[in-house]
């Protein structure tokens, strides 16, 4: 199958040319009009499928709960973003509950269904920190993380866990449990945490590579104490998230952030949690005994005004990022598509390039999902 576009991101630029799919794999990238093709987009852009490394669930669900039923529908309702990969996020939760929810995930991911592919478990919870920076996250189920606990969440989801948040301070430290996620292969992200530049330091010299939603749930800049956030500008060698839906970030701080991190750095998120397509109103989840309130803006907050995830869909981050906040288009699309595989070290997709997974994605200059072809097959 050949198809072909005025406007394909290749090699960081959007150029006309023909892209060659054989099974699941990008065979080749022609010339534009060179062949016959199967299928000409025209003046839309063709790009590689996005990601979303921090998404928690939608229409009334999180991962915390999940069964194969709901992340069967979760996987067929995320390509209308445009996302062809995502990771499972779990949050701060009963730790029973929370087992439950990693066997469902973890016998999902090794027995999937056609629809976006769940690359892993991302945990952004329970290891946070007990004061402000925790965010909507219930304190009461906050964990201390330790090998012990780490061996009991990998185990529980088939060793699909891949990305791992915690806050540093709750260490106390002792980096050890860093070091033994790195000797294992997982990703070890700072979030939701009050520490220091020097405590984020540490963590990084033992292997913490990435921030979580950068500036929200950590401790701010200030020009005497540059804190989790100065950490997360000035570390060249990390990944730093990005919820750019101008509400959890100003537009113009976001625009400075990926000016820090340039375009092999940024990683855009969703954060997408169970309120995302449910109507404006007033929801109260038993299970985290949180009531949320939706606006008619579409965001969640707690009843305290607390910022409760989002509804933010992935097309809609990268449509503001580039639009809104003005961060460099090669920035935005990077950050939403090869920059989070690479943190993850996953390599076989994310780019259009001879040899890819043929996971791609059609948008208009508003970044509407026009078509989507996960493994080279048009979903």
């Amino acid at each position: 199958m050949i198809i072909q576009s005025t406007k394909v991101y290749y090699q960081e630029k959007l150029q006309p040319l023909q892209i060659e799919i054989k099974d699941d794999i990008i065979k080749n990238v022609y010339p534009y009009n060179l062949f016959k093709v199967d299928k000409d987009y025209e003046d839309l852009m063709i790009l590689p499928g996005l990601v979303d490394i921090h998404n928690h669930g939608y229409n009334g669900c999180e991962n915390n709960q999940a069964t194969r039923e709901w992340l069967t529908s979760w996987v067929k309702y995320l390509p209308s973003e445009g996302v062809t990969s995502t990771l499972a996020t779990i949050s701060a939760f009963p730790k029973e509950g929370l087992l439950k929810a990693l066997k469902n995930i973890g016998e999902f991911i090794d027995n999937p269904v056609f629809g976006t592919n769940i690359l892993g478990v991302s945990e952004e919870g329970p290891f946070i920190c007990d004061d402000v920076y925790r965010g909507a996250q219930n304190p009461d189920f906050m964990i201390i993380p330790t090998k012990e606990v780490i061996d009991e969440f990998n185990e529980a989801c088939n060793g699909n866990l891949i990305h791992v948040m915690l806050a540093p301070e709750m260490l106390k430290g002792d980096y050890s449990v860093i070091d033994y996620c790195v000797s294992k292969g997982m990703k070890v992200s700072i979030g939701h945490t009050g520490a220091d530049f020097e405590t984020c330091q540490e963590a990084i010299n033992h292997g913490a590579i990435s921030f979580t939603h950068t500036f929200n749930g950590m401790k701010g800049l200030h020009h005497r104490e540059p804190g989790t956030v100065g950490a997360a500008l000035y570390f060249d060698n990390c990944y730093a998230e990005l919820i750019s839906d101008g509400v959890h970030v100003n537009k113009y701080v976001a625009n400075i952030l990926a000016k820090a991190k340039g375009k092999d750095k940024l990683i855009l998120v969703t954060d997408a949690v169970n309120i995302k397509g449910l109507k404006p109103g007033i929801y109260h989840f038993a299970d985290k005994n949180r009531t949320t309130i939706v606006g008619e803006d579409g965001v969640g907050r707690l009843e305290n005004g607390k910022l409760a995830g989002s509804c933010n869909k992935q097309n809609k981050i990268l449509n503001y990022a580039i639009k809104e906040a003005k961060i460099d288009f090669v920035t935005a699309v990077n950050g939403a598509t090869i920059n989070p595989l690479t943190m993850l070290g996953i390599n076989d997709r994310g780019l259009i390039k001879e040899g890819y997974k043929a996971d791609i994605a059609v948008f208009d200059e508003d970044f509407e999902t026009k078509a989507v072809y996960i493994s080279g097959k048009l979903y």
